[in-house]
């Protein structure tokens, strides 16, 4: 009896199937998949996981990849439309975690001027290859906040800045970094003294 009733089942369930138009293969559902098209070039998607390569100088590079931005203020519009700027950005962000350890260690501070400087520590006079990868980082550091500077100052007034300018920007800018240093980093007052900030 139950077997009859299942065979009726089946055999009501395959006409129903049948008169409603899914004859053409054991479901009525079809699944039709996507197109894949290959490409040499990377999505904005990969270019964020995977990072960039961009050339900074002949035989140097940079590896860089899209960080958080929490807690950190987006650079604006305006500035981003500048792609010299926008590079230099890029090569202060890519430093800042290196910078910051050093600053804790005491092997460099804020100076006066808006740029920074190397304090001698034991750790670094003993190792001069670490020594070495310390200073190239102030080098290029230094080297991007003087073009941030110029260009910030190009970007407002729309003429190439004079150098009393660019000096005043870089004061206004060591003022704002001796604001965000973390107590016993290096700083450099006003009047040319570098004390460890308290």
């Amino acid at each position: 009896m139950f077997k009859k009733f299942i065979i009726i089942t089946a055999a009501a369930a395959a006409a129903a199937a049948l008169s409603t138009g899914c004859s053409s293969g054991p479901s009525c559902i079809s699944i039709v998949p996507p197109d894949v098209n290959l490409t040499g070039e990377k999505t904005v998607i990969e270019s964020q996981i995977v990072g960039e390569y961009k050339e900074l100088e002949k035989d140097a590079w940079t590896i860089s990849s899209v960080k958080t931005t929490a807690g950190k203020k987006n650079i604006s519009g305006r500035m981003s439309g500048d792609p010299e700027l926008f590079k230099y950005m890029k090569v202060r962000e890519f430093h800042s975690d290196k910078i910051k350890e050093y600053k804790s260690e005491g092997a460099l501070g804020e100076g006066n001027t808006g740029f920074i400087k190397y304090m001698e520590n034991r750790k670094y006079e003993s190792s001069p290859a670490e020594k070495k990868i310390l200073l190239t980082v102030i080098e290029e550091e230094n080297r991007a906040r003087k073009e941030i500077f110029t260009r910030s100052i190009l970007i407002s007034k729309g003429s190439e800045p004079l150098k009393s300018e660019i000096d005043d920007f870089g004061r206004s800018f060591s003022e704002e970094q001796r604001g965000l240093a973390f107590k016993d980093e290096w700083i450099q007052e006003k009047s040319g003294t570098w004390v460890r900030k308290k």
